[in-house]
């Protein structure tokens, strides 16, 4: 009885054990992954506050704060039904990470394709705050190219 409880106890520990770096990675992608599909799904239901719920405090892009996020937003929402979000790729260093995406808005009128976060890239910088990642934006006073996620 004791043998079986101590080859129970080694094999929980070596599962543990074997819990690495590319878990953490993983775990980090699907969070974000999540993230933009809560966006995604908050905007298709015209839930702005479910939106900002993933802005982080500091939130800033291209010069602008959480407050111009929410009226640029709003904007969107007006304009556009629909919000399909298909994520490429996700680069991660450390706390920080940029999501790579495919952002497709839609209405009965239009449909606008955004390669994010080459063409705007408003919900593509994201950094881990207490063990949670928030939409960050790329923290620059102004407008500048593609920022690689260790380099804001």
């Amino acid at each position: 009885m004791r043998l079986s409880y101590l080859v129970i106890i080694l094999i929980v520990a070596m599962l543990l054990g074997s819990c690495g770096e590319d878990d953490t990675e993983k775990l980090a992608q699907r969070e974000i992954r999540d993230i933009l599909y809560d966006i995604s799904t908050d905007f298709n239901l015209k839930d702005m506050y479910g939106i900002l719920e993933h802005l982080h405090t500091d939130y800033l892009h291209k010069g602008l704060i959480s407050y111009h996020f929410n009226d640029d937003w709003l904007s969107y929402m007006a304009r556009f039904s629909l919000l399909e979000i298909e994520v490429l790729y996700i680069e991660i260093q450390d706390n920080k990470a940029i999501a790579h995406t495919r952002n497709k808005f839609s209405s009965a009128a239009e449909t606008v394709v955004l390669n994010e976060p080459a063409d705007n890239g408003e919900i593509s910088y994201f950094y881990r705050d207490n063990g949670v990642w928030y939409v960050y934006g790329n923290q620059a006073w102004a407008k500048k190219g593609i920022q690689r996620a260790w380099d804001y």
